[in-house]
C-alpha cells in the first residue's frame, strides 16, 4: 500500500511523559483519526503492539502506554498495582489527551485492565486477546512476593538474570510458531528491569495481581467485545479464554497455530479486528 506524505507522517510514533498516580506515564502516539488504546502484558511495554498500531496509524489515533514500572514509564517507590490502581491511571491518561470514548484492546494482562476500563466508562469496543481469566491460577511461587524482605531478596537476582528469564518466559510460554525475532524481542523486554525502581515494581506487580478480582466485572452488555486466543497458548489454555468469552457474552476466535503472544505474531490480524470493531460501532 503506497501511503501520502500525510499518512507516512503520521507513522512515526511519539512519546509524551504524564503524571498519574504513583509515577508518571510515557505514551506513545503514532495516527490520527478515531482513537484506540492498546495495552500490553503485565510484564511487557507498549513495544508488543507496535506492529498493530502502525498497520492502524493511517486511519486511527494510536495510543500505546507503557504502563507504570514498565517500559518507560517511572514509578515512585510506594506505587500500588492492583486492578483498579491500573485503570484508574489509565482514565488519568485518557482524560490528559482528551480522549472520551476509545476503541480499546489488551493483551494478557492488558486485557483486565481493559475489561476493568470497560466496567468504567463508555467504550467503542473492547478486544481481549490472549486474556487473563479468572480462573488463571495465580502461581505459589509469585504469592510469596507479599513479603518485603522476599521482594528485596529476589531484585538484585531479577536485575541479573533478567535476559535469560525473558528469553525462557518468550520461548516456553509466550510466543507460538510465528514468533518475532527473539533476540530483538529478549532486548526490549529485559532491558527496563536493569533499572532498580523497575526491577522492583515488577515484583509489587506481581505482588498485587489477582486474577479472581476479574469475577466481579461486569461489562455493558450492549458493549461489541471479541476475544481472542491462540490455539497453541500455554499461558492461558483457549477453552478457558472461551469460557470467558462466553461468560461476557463476546464472541470467541481461536487462532490454531498461534501462542500466547498474538499482538506480534498476528498483528495484521489483529490490526483487522480492531477496525472491524470500530466499524460495527458507526462511529
Amino acid at each position: 500500500m503506497t501511503l501520502s506524505p500525510a499518512q507516512e507522517a503520521r507513522r512515526h510514533a511519539e512519546a509524551r511523559s504524564l503524571n498519574v498516580a504513583g509515577g508518571s506515564l510515557v505514551v506513545w502516539e503514532v495516527g490520527a483519526g478515531r482513537p484506540v488504546l492498546l495495552l500490553h502484558g503485565i510484564s511487557a511495554d507498549h513495544t508488543e503492539w507496535r506492529a498493530v498500531g502502525h498497520a492502524l496509524a493511517a486511519d486511527f489515533r494510536v495510543v500505546m502506554p507503557d504502563l507504570l514500572g514498565r517500559g518507560a514509564s517511572r514509578p515512585e517507590p510506594e506505587a500500588a498495582f492492583t486492578l483498579e490502581d491500573e485503570t484508574s491511571r489509565l482514565e488519568e491518561l485518557l482524560a490528559a489527551l482528551g480522549i472520551e470514548r476509545p476503541l480499546v484492546a489488551g493483551h494478557s494482562h492488558g486485557a483486565s485492565v481493559a475489561l476493568s476500563l470497560a466496567c468504567r466508562r463508555p467504550l467503542a469496543g473492547l478486544l481481549l486477546a490472549s486474556p487473563v481469566t479468572p480462573w488463571t491460577s495465580k502461581p505459589a511461587a509469585l504469592r510469596l512476593l507479599k513479603s518485603a524482605a522476599v521482594r528485596r531478596t529476589v531484585e538484585p537476582v531479577l536485575r541479573t538474570c533478567r535476559r535469560p528469564l525473558t528469553r525462557y518466559i518468550l520461548t516456553r510460554r509466550v510466543y507460538g510458531e510465528r514468533a518475532p525475532h527473539i533476540g530483538d524481542a529478549v532486548d526490549r523486554y529485559a532491558a527496563p528491569y536493569a533499572d532498580a525502581a523497575r526491577a522492583r515494581a515488577l515484583l509489587c506487580i506481581f505482588r498485587d495481581w489477582e486474577p479472581g478480582a476479574l469475577r466481579r466485572l461486569r461489562p455493558p452488555l450492549d458493549l461489541d467485545i471479541r476475544v481472542v486466543t491462540g490455539g497453541a497458548d500455554r499461558r492461558i489454555a483457549s477453552p478457558d479464554a472461551a469460557r470467558w468469552a462466553e461468560r461476557l457474552g463476546a464472541t470467541c476466535l481461536v487462532v490454531r497455530q498461534a501462542g500466547h503472544g498474538l499482538t506480534e505474531e498476528e498483528p495484521e490480524r489483529m490490526a483487522g479486528i480492531l477496525r472491524d470493531i470500530q466499524a460495527n460501532a458507526g462511529t
